[in-house]
């Protein structure tokens, strides 16, 4: 036979665990780190005699989408689990060309210069920041409980 109390202690049980869970995937986008990304890319640019990149806000919402996408469901990839990468892009701006970085870090590797230097490791990522044909950015860097930093940088022709 249930008592009173056991039956409350089991429904507050069952109702506590939806919110750990959502506790353990909450997320905040750093916009100083964004903006800090965005001027490292320029200077990048114009180190190899590019133009700078002009920040879109239809773009900054697709990657700070992702960002908060690969946090929330723990994943790392460009494309995610319901959707190829450049047609996630290309449902917030629609473009002839299209490309994309990501990365993620913690603690040096997750602030602005750790971010940008791993893309710049990576002769894919590199490829990317470097095409001439490219003129418009978004930038989406998300933190996630315990300190997790993803990043992605969507671009435009």
């Amino acid at each position: 036979m249930r008592t009173p109390l056991r039956s409350l202690l089991v429904s507050l049980a069952v109702l506590a665990v939806p919110c750990v869970a959502q506790a353990a995937t909450r997320v905040s986008y750093q916009a100083a780190s964004e903006q800090q990304v965005l001027v490292l890319l320029n200077q990048i640019r114009r180190q190899h005699g590019l133009s700078a990149l002009a920040l879109s806000t239809p773009l900054r919402a697709a990657a700070r989408g992702h960002s908060a996408d690969m946090l929330q469901n723990d994943y790392f990839d460009h494309n995610s689990p319901t959707e190829a990468w450049d047609a996630r892009v290309l449902r917030y701006l629609k473009s002839a060309t299209v490309g994309e970085t990501i990365a993620r870090g913690r603690g040096s590797t997750g602030s602005p210069a750790g971010i940008v230097n791993q893309w710049m490791r990576s002769a894919l990522h590199r490829r990317v920041i470097l095409n001439a044909g490219l003129r418009l950015v978004g930038i989406g860097v998300a933190v996630g409980t315990p300190g997790t930093v993803m990043a992605t940088a969507d671009f435009a022709a």
